[in-house]
């Protein structure tokens, strides 16, 4: 072989050995770019599975959830089935109202914003079409001219939670925000506790201007203001029950932004970024904290004043099981009253008042907590009225209407446990009247009669046994009076009790009201001010 094929042959091996190399590099990378993709696609699909996965657990809850209301509503009688449905339902359609309307307030920030950039585009174009005319022109025809201002786009304002006004504008804000401010219109179409939430804004920006005398005059203008409107429409069951809930709502505030470490547990980084940073309020809060008591205690002497004419039609005359009192006790007389005449309170007229007072107070955004009081408080005002009557009126001392009454007792407990109160304590205050109606019931001749009576009655007084003892009247002649004697062995037995000698039970009592601190979840910088608070003079910062 000569020496030039043999370089040839050299040559063309080497040519291979580079084909073969770059081959395999060419592989490395389609392999490589392989490997990410399918890593990539496996990525994806884990997060899909996961999300899928998610999506399936909240099926499964809400199934179980729909599931356990549909048993639990198959339970109810059919009354109480339609108004927990309805209740059901105004609880979605809430919530779905809540959400649109957070997704409203994103899609205007989106638009106010897109606005602006199409203005900055739109003058930037117009900008650029002079230039290319300008560049037209031939150097000898070209001419200075005045530079024209850019408009630099601006970002999307980032607030801060807070409302700026000028000092001279403090009585028109208490004036528009509390003096003439309609609750039911406020209560149905904005957020809970907005009178409240404005007027902590208004105190935050106060507290950044470290100026103590707009703090100052702030919070005495707003105290004042809430003690007149309560002066004028103090009867105004609506009108109180609102300024009760934005009383507390501010309490809250001023506790939640105080910098108290205590209060600030459940704040998110950017509350606790509001907190007031400047004035120590404490002395501030005991002062709206006192004036919270008085707006409770006059709220619950109106809700008093609402029902007391209902309670003893409702609860003692009216025959809620008809037919039961169908005969007349041996001995009385037919009272002359008008339980059958139309227009009569019943059981149902009181059931749905305290509903009405219950649906007032939820859209006014009153603490849980503080319903469960106001609950409480009105079912003692109902049992201590109602026992109260029984005592003094022989004619509803009888077998009969202690069955009446123990029906409507478990009436007011059914509503309870709609409403989710069973555990508030307001079913412990019916204990003495529901102890008179078993009273009324049991026999009463022997000794262990007398023995079981004084063992059952704990929450009744002496007295008040041994006056139902003596006003009870046989339903008919077949039945015979409580014997003196019985009634002796019954004093017998309860002699050692240390208690008090009072008959009547004292319907002014009024249980001490605690306000449980009650942080809210709603962002300070996202709050809007609606026009129809004519509150123009505000600025949001």
């Amino acid at each position: 072989m000569t020496e030039p094929s043999v370089f040839a042959d050299d040559v063309n091996k080497l040519k291979d050995a580079d084909e073969l190399k770059q081959a395999y590099v060419g592989l490395k990378d389609t392999n490589r770019l392989l490997e990410h993709q399918i890593q990539t696609q496996r990525r994806t699909y884990d997060s899909e599975v996961e999300f899928l996965r998610g999506e399936l657990q909240n099926v499964k809850e809400e199934n179980n959830r729909q599931q356990q209301l549909l048993a639990q509503n198959l339970q109810l009688p059919p009354e109480a089935r339609i108004e927990a449905s309805l209740q059901h339902e105004i609880t979605r359609l809430t919530n779905e109202n809540l959400d649109l309307m957070e997704q409203l307030e994103k899609q205007d920030r989106t638009i106010r914003k897109l606005k602006k950039q199409l203005k900055v585009y739109s003058k930037r174009i117009g900008e650029m079409g002079v230039g290319q005319a300008e560049g037209q022109t031939s150097p000898g025809q070209m001419v200075e001219e005045p530079i024209h201002p850019v408009n630099i786009p601006r970002r999307e304002k980032d607030f801060q939670g807070m409302l700026e006004y000028k000092k001279e504008d403090e009585m028109k804000l208490v004036k528009n925000l509390i003096l003439e401010l309609k609750p039911r219109g406020v209560a149905v179409n904005l957020i809970p506790g907005l009178p409240a939430y404005i007027l902590f804004m208004c105190l935050r920006h106060a507290d950044y201007l470290n100026d103590d005398q707009k703090v100052r005059t702030l919070l005495t203008s707003t105290i004042n203001s809430i003690k007149k409107i309560l002066k004028k429409r103090g009867d105004d069951f609506e009108t109180v029950s609102f300024w009760l809930a934005n009383t507390c709502r501010f309490l809250h505030c001023l506790k939640q932004y105080s910098g108290d470490e205590a209060f600030m547990k459940l704040n998110t980084s950017r509350q606790n970024e509001h907190c007031l940073s400047n004035f120590d309020l404490a002395e501030y809060r005991q002062v709206i904290s006192d004036l919270a008591i008085q707006i409770y205690q006059q709220l619950i002497k109106c809700l008093e004043n609402i029902l007391l004419s209902m309670i003893v039609p409702g609860m003692l005359e009216h025959e809620t099981i008809q037919g039961v009192s169908g005969v007349k006790p041996t001995g009385l007389r037919k009272r002359t009253s008008s339980i059958a005449d139309e227009g009569t309170y019943t059981l149902d007229s009181i059931l749905r008042q305290l509903s009405a007072f219950h649906s007032t107070m939820c859209q006014h955004g009153t603490d849980p907590e503080l319903i469960k009081q106001v609950v409480k408080q009105l079912f003692y005002i109902i049992g201590a009225v109602t026992l109260n009557n029984l005592l003094l009126r022989k004619d509803m001392c009888s077998w009969s209407k202690g069955m009446q009454i123990r029906y409507n007792v478990s009436q007011l407990e059914e509503w309870l446990r709609d409403k989710g109160l069973m555990t508030c304590g307001a079913k412990e205050t019916l204990e003495p009247l529901i102890q008179a109606a078993q009273l009324l019931q049991v026999k009463k001749k022997t000794d262990e009669d007398a023995e079981a009576i004084c063992s059952m009655c704990q929450a009744l007084t002496t007295a008040q046994i041994v006056k139902v003892l003596n006003l009870y009247t046989p339903v008919n002649e077949f039945e015979e009076r409580v014997s003196v004697a019985f009634i002796r062995t019954i004093q017998t037995h309860l002699r050692d009790r240390c208690e008090s000698p009072q008959l009547l039970m004292d319907t002014k009592m009024i249980y001490p009201v605690t306000f449980p601190f009650n942080p809210s979840c709603v962002a300070l910088e996202t709050i809007q001010i609606p026009s129809s608070l004519n509150l123009s003079f505000l600025t949001r910062v």
